[in-house]
C-alpha cells in the first residue's frame, strides 16, 4: 500500500520537468488551478526525504487531465515521465538504483530487465509495496497494485502515460532503442491494477 507522503525528488521532477513543458505561465495557471500556488516559488527539493503529502501529488495530475481532458494530458505525461527519468539519472541515479548496473556486458534483453528488476525493487522500498515486476511472453511487464500516478482518480481510459514515458525513456537508456510501451489495465478506469507491458523487441524502422 503506498505511504501517505512521497518523495521530495519526485515532486521536484515532477514540477520541474512540467514548467520545462508548459512554460512559467502555464505551469503557475497549472498550480492555481489545483490548489498548489504554494509550490510557485519554492520546489521541494531534490532529496531522498519523504515529506510531501501524497494527495498534493494527485491534485498535480488531477490538475493536468482536468485542464486538457485525457487525450491532451497525454503527450504531457509521457513527456513528463520520459523527462523525469533523465532528470533522476542526471542529478539523483542512486535514488533507483541506476549506479554501477554494468549494463554494458548484457545481452540488451537481459540490460532490460536488470534495470527493471532493480528499479521495481527500489519503487517498492520508497513508496510502499505496490508493484510487481516480471517477464514474461507479453513482454516486460509492471503491475502496480496501488499507483500514484492515478491514485484517486477516475477516468474513461488508461491515464497512467507517465509510467508509460518513464519505461520507454529507461529502455533507450539501457538498449539504445525504442520500445513499445502500453498501459493494458489502469486502476483510474476501474481494473484491479495498473498494467504496463514493455517489448521485448525494439520498434522497427519503416
Amino acid at each position: 500500500m503506498l505511504k501517505d507522503k512521497i518523495l521530495n525528488s519526485l515532486m521536484y521532477v515532477s514540477l520541474i520537468t512540467i514548467k520545462d513543458i508548459m512554460g512559467k505561465n502555464g505551469f503557475n495557471a497549472l498550480l492555481n488551478f489545483s490548489g498548489l500556488a504554494k509550490y510557485k516559488d519554492e520546489f521541494p527539493p531534490n532529496d531522498d526525504k519523504v515529506e510531501v503529502p501524497l494527495p498534493d501529488f494527485s491534485a498535480l495530475i488531477k490538475g493536468i487531465l482536468e485542464i486538457f481532458g485525457e487525450k491532451g494530458a497525454r503527450s504531457i505525461l509521457y513527456n513528463l515521465g520520459r523527462r523525469s527519468f533523465n532528470v533522476i539519472l542526471e542529478e539523483n541515479p542512486a535514488l533507483l538504483g541506476l549506479v554501477g548496473l554494468g549494463l554494458k556486458v548484457l545481452p540488451k534483453k537481459k540490460r532490460i530487465d536488470k534495470l527493471y528488476t532493480i528499479a521495481s525493487k527500489e519503487t517498492n522500498k520508497i513508496f510502499g509495496e505496490n508493484q510487481n515486476y516480471y517477464s514474461s511472453d507479453e513482454g516486460f511487464v509492471f503491475e502496480i497494485y496501488d499507483c500514484f500516478w492515478c491514485k484517486g482518480l477516475k477516468t474513461k481510459g488508461p491515464i497512467c502515460y507517465a509510467e508509460v514515458g518513464w519505461n520507454a525513456e529507461a529502455a533507450k537508456w539501457a538498449t539504445g532503442d525504442e520500445h513499445g510501451v502500453e498501459e493494458v489495465l489502469c486502476r483510474a478506469k476501474g481494473d484491479n491494477v495498473c498494467k504496463i507491458v514493455i517489448s521485448h523487441d525494439p520498434i522497427k524502422d519503416d
